[in-house]
């Protein structure tokens, strides 16, 4: 079967494509105010954002179901504010399942299925964005993880996407209305399988699913979204996929990096990025302390999280790096030691808790390890405390990133970095060549024996 995407669609069938009007004219037409009816608008907190949602099933089998007011009127207009000179022609991606991973089995590419524009926010962009986030996740009763990049969507007059599929490695879609139009405008999301029109109100969803089971695609819920004929239509694609891609965005992506920030939001960063060469210790500071001596600073109090800008001595990265496939020998074997001595001195944890030492390559075809490849194992597979040391210096990407604390910090040969499981950590690959770490894996009970311990 053939697809398309913005998503991702699937097309009625090969070369077929639905005319953009005339589309529908006996569907019935659900006005979400018309349901919500004489019951009470919930009210707004502080923040302006509504105390209470309320949701009405529309259609049963499929479920499509309505919620008015699901986002407020301040919210709307930060979210069009935003967007703001940042419109670009949508596409869809097409292609042939055939390995069930859309990144290989579809390209985006435009197409006279769908001549809309778009708008792509970054993933907790700013407050309110995250807000509505997980209000999404909320209602659609998925983890916020698995929702991808909030899609705005604008539709000019005559503007139209013809009928296709959301993809069926999307459980889950909520579409947003931003404005109201004119009653005889057109402009409705139909759904022709259903005999279904839903018409644009402000502030309102609507929410459906794609799939009847995980990988099988629910054609009933093929849809598109009509021209409107004067006015101008502003929306939101509020896709779930079936993959944690919030977690690979946090990996692979350089999204809120200060060429992607909008122009009305510049001196705003994505990632608050410590850079261990900036409390690298100056030939002053090391005659205060005694040889062997090394400075830690606390660079997050709470999870506390350190770095120790030289941890190693000349030589000692060179030396672990070494260790990767080849054989160990006696004097190396004493250095580890006393490396690995000083790791739980840092960690101020028993080097009886740690775990063998881990040392790790990672070129950019690799995902490092961390939250995305733990998942909900996290503490299972990194225990309560980690130190982490980095072997060479990367000149792009190879950060070691805190998605939670928003936070990622530069790799520097020697570095250590130290945290609590209370938060969790993923690194990123290189952009080019190499990226080598050791890490400490620190656990609540002894996992070695006290004769062993050096």
């Amino acid at each position: 079967m053939s697809a398309i995407a913005d998503g991702v669609d699937t097309t009625i069938g090969p070369g077929q494509e639905a005319s953009a009007a005339g589309v529908g004219g006996d569907a019935i037409v659900i006005d979400p105010f018309e349901v919500a009816g004489s019951d009470e608008v919930p009210g707004l907190n502080e923040a302006g954002r509504p105390k209470a949602l309320r949701a009405y099933v529309v259609h049963q089998d499929p479920k499509i179901t309505i919620i008015p007011n699901f986002v407020s009127d301040s919210e709307v207009e930060h979210l069009l504010e935003i967007s703001k000179g940042f419109w670009f022609p949508s596409v869809v991606g097409r292609g042939v399942y055939k390995t069930n991973d859309e990144n290989k089995d579809m390209q985006n590419e435009p197409s006279k299925n769908r001549t809309s524009y778009s708008c792509m926010l970054r993933s907790a962009q700013t407050d309110t964005v995250q807000s509505i986030e997980h209000r999404l996740a909320h209602v659609a009763g998925i983890d916020v993880d698995y929702l991808e990049r909030l899609n705005m969507v604008r539709y000019m007059p005559g503007q139209f996407f013809n009928v296709h599929h959301d993809g069926r490695f999307r459980p889950k879609t909520v579409f947003l209305y931003l404005n109201d139009l004119p009653d005889d405008d057109a402009g409705e999301t139909l759904f022709p399988e259903l005999g279904l029109k839903i018409r644009p109100r402000r502030g309102c969803a609507v929410m459906w699913a794609n799939t009847l089971s995980p990988g099988i695609d629910d054609i009933r819920t093929f849809h598109q979204g009509l021209a409107p004929r004067t006015g101008v239509k502003f929306g939101v694609n509020c896709f779930f996929n079936d993959k944690p891609l919030r977690h690979w965005e946090d990996v692979d992506s350089d999204l809120g990096d200060q060429e992607d920030i909008p122009a009305n939001a510049k001196g705003q960063s994505r990632w608050r990025v410590v850079d261990p060469g900036d409390f690298k210790v100056s030939d002053a500071m090391a005659k205060e302390h005694e040889p062997m001596q090394v400075k830690a600073f606390v660079v997050n109090q709470e999870p506390k999280v350190m770095v120790i800008p030289s941890f190693l001595q000349p030589g000692e990265a060179a030396l672990i790096r070494s260790c990767i496939g080849g054989e160990v020998k006696e004097n190396d074997e004493l250095c580890l030691a006393r490396i690995e001595q000083r790791m739980a001195a840092a960690a101020q944890v028993s080097l009886l808790h740690m775990d063998p030492l881990r040392i790790a390559k990672c070129t950019p075809s690799m995902t490092p390890d961390g939250q995305v490849l733990a998942g909900n194992n996290y503490k299972q597979r990194f225990g309560k405390k980690v130190v982490q040391i980095f072997l060479n210096d990367v000149d792009d990407g190879g950060e070691l990133r805190f998605p939670k604390l928003r936070m990622q910090i530069r790799p520097m040969e020697g570095c250590a970095v130290v945290w609590s499981t209370d938060t969790v950590h993923q690194g990123r690959p290189p952009k080019v060549g190499e990226r080598f770490v050791a890490s400490g894996i620190f656990r609540e009970n002894p996992v070695r024996s006290p004769n062993a311990a050096p």
